[in-house]
């Protein structure tokens, strides 16, 4: 494993085994997904548009929104006996940005940051325990900045190149890959925004020295939200990975 520049304080959050439920998430996915806009003459039947968020209630009879997906009515998110990791990022950077110490935030979607992205790695040691049932990103926004009335779209990136925050500090982004994931910041009211990046975690987990994701928003408008990077006030980027749970061997007798 390389040894990338590292944030002071982040480590691997924590590993825990309980029995997970659909209250879990339900604080949390609320306020997860894209407002779409259905016309007259369209029926939406069980999942929002291919690269788009759900949002409650476009989910169509029979469905709900539960952070990012539609999925069956009283369906559980995770399987109840799922492994969770709760990772920190061990590397971060901020493109738009000349310095490549981290700032204690970054903006997203605004005319006056179009450019910006949020580069990140996390630790590896989640890797080759079981296949995966579910991964979240989680992004914490900030206090205090001016308020959106907008959504905010978000996509995640898997990032296909090396790179560190020197030298992106210099202009010299990473590639970036699919597969990518889709997400929503709703900055008014606030709340914890949380991606769906299940399959960009499976792809990170077959690559035994991944570089990462890259969180982009989609379009440019307005103040956009502004994320806090936890190299200051805490409310880091996560990584919330769900193991499945190795099912036991029989015995022949």
């Amino acid at each position: 494993m390389r040894n990338p520049r590292s944030i002071p304080g982040s480590r691997l959050q924590g590993l825990w085994r309980r029995k997970t439920t659909r209250q879990d998430f339900s604080a949390l996915a609320s306020f997860s997904c894209a407002t779409l806009v259905l016309l007259a003459s369209r029926v939406l039947l069980g999942c929002s548009p291919l690269g788009s968020a759900c949002a409650a209630p476009s989910c169509g009879k029979g469905y709900e929104c539960l952070a990012n997906r539609c999925m069956p009515a009283e369906a559980e998110p995770v399987p109840r006996d799922a492994e969770r990791f709760v990772l920190l990022p061990i590397m971060l950077a901020l493109a738009g940005r000349a310095d490549a110490t981290p700032a204690p935030t970054v903006t997203l979607g605004s005319e006056r940051a179009r450019r910006s992205v949020l580069y990140l790695r996390f630790d590896d040691s989640w890797k080759s325990r079981s296949e995966i049932s579910a991964a979240f990103l989680l992004l914490t926004p900030s206090a205090g900045v001016e308020p959106n009335p907008e959504d905010v779209p978000l996509e995640v990136w898997t990032v296909s190149t090396a790179w560190s925050p020197e030298a992106v500090a210099r202009g010299a982004l990473p590639g970036l890959k699919r597969p990518r994931a889709y997400g929503l910041a709703r900055p008014s009211p606030r709340a914890l925004v949380r991606v769906d990046v299940t399959d960009v975690a499976r792809s990170l987990a077959r690559t035994p020295d991944d570089d990462g994701v890259a969180v982009a928003a989609r379009s440019a408008h307005g103040p956009g939200v502004t994320l806090l990077t936890g190299t200051a006030f805490g409310g880091a980027p996560r990584l919330e990975v769900y193991l499945e749970q190795p099912r036991p061997l029989r015995t022949a007798w």
